[in-house]
């Protein structure tokens, strides 16, 4: 369909337009043409094609594929993602998360910590706080810090104590369960074959989106290198950042993102012993890298940091390739490991920085019933624009969130009514 602008030039006029080709977006435009092949769509993205997929995708280190954001999945709870991965006819296998901790700290039984936390909130009349503010008030500083430790993430400190003690998902962080090998990059590609390389168009940051007409089904995408677009409906498949520039609504200013890091370190072959020894697989850290994983031993590949807000911008400086920086991580291995000085040899290290990595919600206002209530109104803005991702899903930080918001506002119904 064509539409004319006020120099009687025409240009096409979608169906549908999605903006963000991450892993929402993706799913969007793929349920898009399973459900209603007739369904005319575009999918805007900011970063050039290599980008596709956002924080779900794949690289070779020294011959070893790692992942680049998203990690792996979890078999009881990511059924969306086991299915697509089927559908996608992609191979997976199945294994058992067991999380270790280093001797240099005492852990904590995080599931009685948090049943006890659970059993306290329930006696808690005052409005809607942190966890941070809440746990902490309870548990006191040391025994907080202790769980922090203990669990290896501090993603969950600002948000909502009842969403994480209910929502967030902290059985995650103890033993033991059943994950499952994700090929992130291939599941993109897949899907990218899938929708068809005509629906896409790279090295586009849309700018505004304009409603033409408060009576119309008909919204202008303008983008930041002057192209125009126009469109019955759109889906922002963003994070938070990229939502708030498009939507001046006040719900989002209650969901905030958080920075996280994956790095990866190749080690000598004279440290490989070193670290068999002291790293036994899924290891929680004391200090700045937080946790380090295993991904090829034998071959000396590990992820040496996997952290997230201040302990990643801590070490935002220290990313680069260097000499100085591999020694400093040498460093604060054998400190947070136990490892005798000078031990260890890093040879060479990868960083994959996201300053938007995951999200959480912000207390509960007063303004909402729930929390079940806040996400639809965030997910549905207004007539004609869906919003989704993990952003704004109950499964935040997670590809499942992901997936989940797709499936729940993208309906049929939705995609041939006119807006």
């Amino acid at each position: 369909m064509f539409c004319y602008n006020m120099y009687n030039i025409y240009i096409m006029k979608y169906d549908i337009i999605i903006i963000g080709s991450g892993i929402s977006g993706l799913y969007a435009a793929y349920n898009i043409k399973k459900m209603s092949p007739e369904t005319t769509f575009l999918i805007l993205e900011k970063y050039q094609k290599k980008w596709i997929g956002g924080r779900t995708s794949n690289e070779l280190f020294y011959g070893t594929e790692i992942v680049t954001g998203a990690g792996i999945g979890r078999k009881q709870k990511d059924k969306l993602l086991h299915k697509l991965l089927d559908e996608l006819d992609l191979n997976t296998h199945d294994f058992i998360v067991k999380p270790y901790y280093s001797n240099m700290f005492q852990p904590l039984d995080i599931k009685k910590v948090m049943n006890y936390l659970r059993d306290e909130y329930k006696k808690y009349k005052g409005p809607h706080i942190t966890f941070k503010k809440f746990a902490k008030d309870i548990l006191g500083d040391k025994t907080y810090n202790q769980f922090l430790l203990s669990v290896g993430y501090t993603d969950f400190e600002k948000e909502d104590a009842y969403d994480t003690l209910h929502s967030y998902g902290m059985d995650d962080n103890y033993c033991c369960w059943n994950g499952f090998h994700v090929p992130w990059r291939k599941m993109v590609l897949k899907l990218a074959a899938e929708i068809g390389e005509t629906h896409f168009k790279f090295s586009n940051n849309v700018s505004n989106i304009t409603k033409t007409n408060a009576d119309s089904c008909e919204f202008v995408i303008d983008t930041e290198n002057g192209k125009k677009y126009t469109c019955n409906k759109v889906i922002i498949a963003t994070t938070i950042t990229g939502i708030r520039k498009l939507l001046n609504y006040p719900i989002y200013n209650d969901i905030e993102g958080q920075p996280f890091v994956r790095l990866y370190g190749k080690f000598s072959k004279s440290s490989i012993p070193i670290m068999k020894e002291y790293v036994k697989g899924y290891t929680c850290l004391p200090g700045p890298l937080q946790k380090i994983i295993p991904i090829n031993p034998e071959d000396g590949i590990y992820m040496i940091a996997y952290n997230d807000n201040n302990n990643t911008l801590a070490l935002k400086n220290n990313l680069d390739n260097t000499k100085e920086n591999r020694e400093l991580y040498c460093q604060m291995l054998e400190k947070s490991l136990g490892i005798p000085p000078d031990s260890l040899n890093i040879i060479g290290i990868k960083d994959f920085y996201w300053p938007v990595g995951t999200h959480y919600y912000k207390p509960l206002t007063s303004v909402y019933k729930d929390r079940a209530e806040f996400i639809d109104i965030a997910q549905h803005p207004e007539k004609g624009i869906l919003v989704v991702g993990e952003v704004v899903s109950q499964n935040q930080g997670w590809t499942e969130g992901a997936l989940e918001s797709v499936r729940t506002v993208l309906t049929k119904k939705w995609i041939n009514s006119l807006c």
